[in-house]
Formats: structure tokens, sequence, C-alpha cells
């Protein structure tokens, strides 16, 4: 024991603080970008030496503040060992320590040219600091000492600097996964994890976003290499430590990179801009995220489309699943609970109401085969002019009703029952084509019901007759057919089943057919070749602000359009208190900032007709290119407000190039438009009117029924 002693105490020395050097090569300092690897006879080059110290203290010593605290509070405390390694007869690079040297060596230049108080600690530490020698100790040796204080240790490095000294290990010194792991105490999933890790960094620093890369970015590729579902999704492989799959690569690069946009110019030229869209994955909680939603192709497709993690999570049904599976795991744990207790009588009424409600959930859950409404695919991403002609042969009470005078805003208006809902609903499927869930939308929305309670035999129900609507969009003829009937089809599977849908379109020689067949307490189930919209399509009506998830997407969509100010500058020239609306991605609601209130309140505090506004305009964004179809537009909003709105409505139009279809049964309301729209050439009117027949229409132009509002009081809604 006394020679184990004689031999520790020789090691221990005091040395001058100028003989002792940083160590210019230490792991601590490999994430600067001034970090460049020093040969060994270099340690004590001057500069060398000055750029190590500005590397470990910091520009305006950020890294050492903490310590210089520490030292003029309690003086020295060699509590953690300064080790060294002997370099000449007068020289020591420092191998575990140098932060603690660096700071030493800040507080001698300050106190020796500035006189500074160095408070608690005694100047003669400079002149004889406490130091252990390892004489005969090699690089290795000192590589493993320092992954046993800061990767096992309680000196932790962070996650990037770890890994580096890992890699070190096991490549330059050929050190076998079980050595490595017995030297520094670690387990071999940690250590793999950290090689995956650095393996993946340095494919995505080989890539065209290479020169984005940062040491901050380093814990989210540790996050994919802990993550079984990305890992199969990039087709990881633990011979070449790479990922294999190089299409689902590049995306997944991107998605962690500024990725430039290209412009256009009226040459029709594509260069570079100056701007560019954010990455859609900033931390490791993102990765968690998009492990969860990355089999969803829909949740996939909205990432691509939106570059906004939460709201492709939203898009997917794992928000719906995981709340649910929650809250049935809750209810599991309570009724666990209750049955080892001992049921009060009072109790029981309750518990049987409970329990009523409970199966009531179950058999609907039985009885409900549908899901929500999806985006498919338009057939042209850009179109030069809109409908130009509609004639709905036959839609519920419509029957061969021409519109031919068709412009960018078309109003319909009439008095209550004379059909002008029925006609947008008309617009709408057309729209959608043979896409199912168009017509599922219509139905649900007409009857005000919301999806979760979405009945298969209502439904059937509320099918009307056969439904012909044609039309000419874009220059090219386009129709759809809807039928609806009981299969004879022996050989298809009947157990429950309703009735089938068929849906027939064309788009000059597209021609697309769906069919879909309705079952009670079964999934239904569509067969098409393809379903593709003729264009992007929105329906709004007043009866459905309760579904704001809706809007998620049309908000992100005005924000990237950068539309979004445009809006709010509108919304606070009604409410001059407010100065921001914004989405909270976590519970789908919009809170706005309103000098009225200490905080920010749901946007649901404030009348329909602000929101209603609010809702109608973050539509467009949504609808480039395509139609947007409002009913009953003038509902809930203030009536002096119509003619602002009306505005803000027909330049939205022409930013997003929209052709808007929208209905109203107030004089007022048809007025605002046609005085207010700038180009009345943009702008179409139509009186939809009862008779003996059924449902006439009566068309102008907007300079003729202009002419008409200015010559005397003309009401569209009894013109005949």
């Amino acid at each position: 024991m006394q020679d184990e002693t004689r031999v520790y105490d020789s090691r221990r020395q005091n040395v001058s603080l100028k003989n002792l050097y940083l160590d210019p090569n230490n792991y601590r300092l490999i994430n600067d970008s001034d970090y460049v690897e020093v040969p060994g006879n270099m340690i004590k080059d001057r500069l060398v030496a000055q750029r190590t110290f500005r590397i470990l203290v910091g520009d305006k010593n950020q890294h050492i503040n903490d310590l210089v605290a520490s030292f003029k509070s309690n003086g020295y405390l060699p509590v953690d060992q300064i080790q060294v390694r002997k370099i000449d007869e007068r020289g020591f690079v420092v191998v575990e320590g140098n932060r603690r040297v660096a700071t030493l060596k800040h507080l001698q230049a300050e106190y020796e040219s500035k006189g500074v108080d160095l408070g608690k600690l005694d100047p003669k530490i400079f002149s004889s600091v406490p130091v252990v020698l390892y004489d005969d100790a090699d690089e290795l040796h000192h590589i493993t000492l320092m992954a046993l204080k800061h990767i096992s240790g309680n000196k932790k490095w962070a996650e990037w600097n770890q890994a580096k000294l890992l890699d070190k290990m096991y490549k330059s010194y050929g050190i076998s996964e079980d050595e490595i792991c017995r030297r520094i105490a670690i387990s071999k999933v940690e250590l793999r994890r950290s090689l995956r890790a650095l393996s993946f960094a340095s494919q995505y620093q080989e890539s065209d976003y290479g020169d984005q890369f940062d040491e901050s970015k380093f814990p989210i590729f540790r996050e994919v290499a802990r993550n079984a579902t990305l890992k199969d999704w990039l087709a990881w492989d633990d011979e070449s430590y790479r990922a294999t799959n190089m299409e689902n690569t590049s995306l997944f690069f991107s998605w962690l990179s500024n990725e430039i946009v290209d412009e256009e110019d009226d040459d029709g030229q594509v260069s570079y801009s100056d701007r560019f869209l954010e990455p859609a994955i900033f931390k490791r909680d993102d990765i968690i995220l998009l492990g969860k939603l990355i089999k969803d192709e829909k949740a996939l497709e909205q990432l691509k489309k939106t570059r906004n993690i939460n709201a492709a999570y939203r898009s997917s049904d794992l928000v719906f699943k995981e709340k649910q599976s929650d809250s049935i795991k809750s209810l599991d744990q309570e009724v666990n609970t209750l049955a080892q207790m001992s049921i009060q009588r009072d109790n029981i009424t309750d518990l049987e109401d409970t329990l009523g409600r409970l199966l009531s959930i179950v058999e609907k859950a039985k009885a409900s085969g549908f899901t929500s409404v999806e985006q498919k695919n338009v057939i042209h991403d850009r179109i030069d002019t809109h409908f130009s002609s509609i004639n709905i042969v036959q839609y519920k009470g419509l029957n061969n009703i021409k519109l031919e005078k068709l412009s960018r805003i078309n109003l319909f208006a009439g008095l209550n029952n004379s059909g002008k809902t029925s006609l947008l609903e008309a617009v709408y499927l057309i729209c959608r084509q043979n896409d199912f869930s168009g017509l599922l939308e219509v139905v649900r929305r007409r009857g005000k019901v919301s999806e979760d309670k979405l009945n298969p035999e209502w439904f059937v129900e509320q099918l009307m007759q056969d439904v012909v609507i044609k039309g000419v969009f874009d220059n090219t003829d386009s129709d759809v057919l809807i039928k609806h009937y009981q299969e004879e089809n022996s050989e298809i599977d009947k157990s429950r089943y309703i009735e089938t849908v068929e849906i027939t379109s064309s788009f000059s020689h597209l021609k697309q057919e769906s069919l879909t067949r309705v079952f009670k307490g079964r999934d239904r189930e569509t067969q098409a070749g393809s379903i593709r919209l003729l264009c992007p399509s929105v329906f709004s009506s007043p009866f459905f602000l309760n579904e704001p998830h809706r809007y998620t997407s049309f908000y992100h969509k005005s924000v990237q359009s950068k539309s979004l100010p445009k809006i709010l500058d509108f919304i606070k020239m009604i409410v001059p208190s407010i100065s921001d609306i914004r989405l909270v991605d976590e519970w789908q609601r919009f809170l706005v900032t309103d000098t009225q209130f200490e905080s920010a309140v749901d946007i649901t505090e404030y009348g329909e007709g602000l929101q209603r506004i609010f809702f109608i305009s973050l539509l467009f964004a949504h609808a480039a290119n395509g139609v947007i179809l409002i009913d009953e537009f003038e509902n809930a909003i203030h009536a002096d407000l119509i003619s602002k709105f009306a505005v803000l409505i027909s330049e939205l139009s022409q930013i997003f190039n929209v052709q808007v279809f929208l209905s109203s049964h107030s004089k007022e309301c048809i007025d605002a438009f046609v005085l207010n729209t700038k180009d009345v050439n943009d702008l179409s009117a139509c009186a939809l009117v009862g008779s003996d027949g059924g449902i006439d229409v009566k068309e102008f132009t907007g300079e003729e029924f202009k002419r008409l509002v200015e010559l005397g009081n003309v009401d569209l809604r009894r013109a005949r």
C-alpha cells in the first residue's frame, strides 16, 4: 500500500501556469468552425496556443464565466485533477482539465495587465498549479481517460463530441466494440447508436445539403439511429452503416435543411431566388413524430406539401387514434379501480347511466363505416380559365339549369328554398369528379352531421336520383354522373351490405370511374383506377365553424403564400385592438392577440361575423387555381362590413386565380359586390326563381347588372 502511495505521489507536481499548454486536439473543441487537428510537435506554437485558448474561453468568455465566478468566490479548489502529459523538459500538455487551465490563464492575464480583483483566488496559484503527470501513458490512454470522464463519467460532453471520440477509438485505434465497452463502461447499444448516428451525419454532409450541417443537428441523427421505423424506411444497412434508400434519404435530408425556392421569370427561365423554405425538422422530438406518421401515406404527402410536421401529424388519423387509445387505457384503469371497491347504492344510477353511454359508443363504432374526407390530386396544377359554362342536367330540384355568363366572381340570389345551396353543391360535385368523398361531404353538410356521427344507413337514405352535371372548365368539356343501386352480383360479400354508389366522370379524354359499396358495421369498399379532381375546391357554409381542424391546413398555406398579413390587416380594420391571430398546433385552436385582454384569447370569444370573415379569407391560398363555393355569404357578417369584405374577396381571387361562387338572399350583399368590384367584367349575377315547372334562372353579366342597379332599385332575388 505504501509503494502505491509513493508512486501516486511521485506523479503529483506543482507546475507554473506558463508551462501548461492547452490541448488543441481536445474533443471539446471539434464542433468549433476554427478547429483543425494539430500534430504533436506544434502544440507549443504561439498561434496554435492562442487559437486553442480563444476557442476554449469563447469570444466573450462565455464558455468559462461559471468557472471565473467560482474561482473568485471560492478560490482554487482542486476537487478534480488536472492531468497532464510531458512534452519536453519545461512543457506539459493538458489531457484533462483544459477548461480550468484556460480559466486560470484568463484570470492571470486580467490580474497582471489590468489589476483585476481575484476575490478569494490566491495569485500564487499561477506559479504553482497542482497537476497529475502520466509519464508512461500513450495517446490512447489519454483518450480513454477523457471517455471515462466525459462519456460515462459525471462531466458529460455533448453527444456530437462523445461520438467523435468513440469513433476515433473504434476506427483510428482499431479497438473492438467489446473492448471499448469494457474500457469506458458503456453499453454496446449506446456505442453502436453513436457510431450509426455519426455515420448517418457524415452521409448528410456528403449530400447536396451538407454545407448546412452543424453539430446542433447531431441529436436528430442520433434519434434516427434509435428509431426502428425510420431505419426501415431509410433501408439502413448495419454492414456499411449507411442508409441505402436514396429517394427517402434525400427527402429526409431536404426536411432537415433550408430548401431554395426556384423562381420563373417572364421568359420562362428558372433561376435561384433569395427565398427559401425553412426546415421541416428542427429538433429531436420531430423525429419521434416522424417515426409515428412515416407509414401514413396521407400524412407523408401532407408533409411533402407543407413542410410542417405538426400539420402532417394532424392530417393523419394518429391524433385521433392516440387520444382514443389513451382514453380507453384510462377508462380501463378506472374500471379496475372500481372493481376493487364496494359500490354505494347511491352511485348505482350514475354507474348505469355511464354504462349505457359506453354501450352506445360501442354500437356506433360497430355501425359506422365512414372515414374522413381526403383531398386527391388534381388533373392540372395550372389553368388558363375556370368554368365558362355549367349545365345542371339533373340534381335535386334543379333540371336543365344552364349557366353561360360565368365570370371570376359569380353571385347567385334567390329567396329561401330557391335552390341556391343545391346549385353550389352541383358545382362542387363536378369539381370532385369521381371522388366518393365529395358526395359524402355534400350529404353530411346538407344534414349538418359531423363526420363521427354519420350513419351509413342514413347516408344512403339521403341520396338523390341519378345526378348529371356538365360543364366547360379550362376550355375543356367535363361531366359527372352519379347513381346508386342494389347490386345483383352474387360473387361479392353482401354481409351487412346496403347499397352501391357509382360515379363516372370525364375531362376531355380522361375517363374515370369509381364504385363504392356501403355497409353497416363494415368499412366501405371503393374501387377506382384513379381519382383525380378537376381542381382544388372548397365548400364553405356558416354551419360548420365547429370544425376548426379543417382550417389548420388552410392557415398554413396562407402563411406560406404570404397572404396572411393581408387578411390580418383587414381584421385589424374591423377590430383595431387585434394585432395577431395564430394557430396553436397542439390544440388546433386559433388564438387572438388583442390589447383588450391580458393574454391571447380563442377566436371563438369574438362574434361569428369576425370568425367567418377570417375563415373564409383563409380558403383562397388552399384553393389556388381552383374554385371556392360560399353558401349564404352574408350570414353573421355585419351589413357595414360586406362592401369592404367584397373588395378583399375580389383581391384574393385575383391573387390566387380562384373562381368564386357565392349564394345570398340579401340585396345589400349582392349590391355590395356589384358596386365595389374594381373590374365589373370579373362579375356575373344570376337569379334563381321558382316557377310552375321548377326553378328558372336569369343571368346577367356584371356590366349589365351594374347598369340596372345604378338606374334603379333592382332586386336580383326577384328578377324575371
